[in-house]
């Protein structure tokens, strides 16, 4: 399996004017045989994803960028690329938008960046393999830097309307060495133990009350861990433990 000690710079930048989206093209260049990291950033997506499928509002002035991965780690370990991105990407603001107070960052399991309580970035990975049968994902990050939506069932907000104006380039200058450095503490895995502790440090809601919604069904408890995967461990109101692999997270229900 790869082991990637690359620096920002050596990492290619493939730019799209307009695109329908970069976690497909992605894909399709894994699918081809692409054997060496690459970001795909575009200034606009028609197609933009987020989790399950959802469109993305895509505002010239975000960033849309896709980290391409071949052979990052055995398949079982791909979905704890989520929290790989996610540290990276808040370590990432820290750096290009020192003006925002840490402690106003959180990540919402398992993908979301808030700040303020508000949404500035999601981040979806997905995994694959190549044409050789070996496992590969892609991680598309769209940050909020200029824009946001407005029409939502929970709070956005941007880095601009946080008082914080920051240049895609720049963010994804910061991002791209961030990722550089969690993508080897991670260490295809074997470094996970590391990487769930610091996330669970600036996890939203981490021993609180939340609200779970798994398609129709709605489980509430205390979110009392991330386990070795990084499922959430949901202590139920009637006592019983329950793991959740994915899921829509709120905070705070009613007794």
């Amino acid at each position: 399996m790869a082991h990637y000690e690359f620096q920002g710079s050596t990492v290619p930048i493939v730019r799209f004017t307009q695109i329908g989206s970069t976690n497909a093209e992605g894909m399709a260049r894994l699918q081809r045989g692409e054997t060496f990291p690459v970001w795909l950033v575009a200034d606009i997506q028609t197609a933009g994803r987020g989790r399950r499928g959802r469109p993305w509002t895509s505002e010239l002035g975000n960033l849309f960028a896709t980290l391409v991965l071949p052979n990052p780690a055995p398949v079982a370990n791909l979905a704890q690329l989520c929290f790989v991105a996610g540290l990276a990407l808040r370590d990432a603001v820290i750096s290009a938008a020192p003006q925002i107070a840490t402690e106003h960052m959180k990540l919402k399991w398992p993908n979301d960046l808030l700040i303020e309580g508000g949404k500035v970035a999601g981040i979806l990975v997905e995994g694959g393999s190549d044409p050789h049968g070996r496992p590969a994902a892609v991680i598309g990050f769209g940050v909020n830097c200029l824009h946001h939506p407005e029409d939502l069932p929970y709070k956005a907000t941007s880095l601009e309307a946080l008082g914080a104006p920051t240049a895609p380039d720049r963010m994804l200058e910061a991002l791209d060495l961030a990722m550089a450095v969690r993508l080897n503490q991670w260490n295809a895995g074997a470094g996970f133990p590391a990487i769930r502790s610091d996330w669970m440090r600036h996890a939203l809601g981490m021993g609180d009350q939340v609200s779970v919604r798994i398609g129709e069904r709605e489980v509430v408890g205390r979110f009392e861990n991330i386990d070795t995967r990084g499922a959430m461990m949901l202590r139920r109101r009637d006592g019983v433990a329950e793991i959740i692999t994915a899921g829509d997270v709120s905070l705070g229900k009613p007794d």
